[in-house]
């Protein structure tokens, strides 16, 4: 299931959720580092490199409810 523009993310006690319901995420398939501005927001760590963090619209996210 892919989200929509409409929905709201928030994280609680470091799980995603989605207009209030546990959500699951497929993709991207990287870490959950926070939600910044309404758009999801994933961490990398690169090996020596430092990390990139990456910024997902809701309706690049996909998953399942819980």
């Amino acid at each position: 299931m892919r989200l929509s523009a409409a929905d709201t993310l928030e994280i609680i006690d470091r799980c995603l959720k989605v207009n209030g319901k546990a959500f699951v995420v497929t993709y991207p398939d990287e870490p959950i580092c926070s939600i910044e501005d309404g758009k999801l927001v994933t961490l990398v760590f690169r090996g020596g490199c430092g990390c990139t963090l990456t910024q997902w619209e809701p309706e690049e996210v996909e998953g399942y409810f819980m």
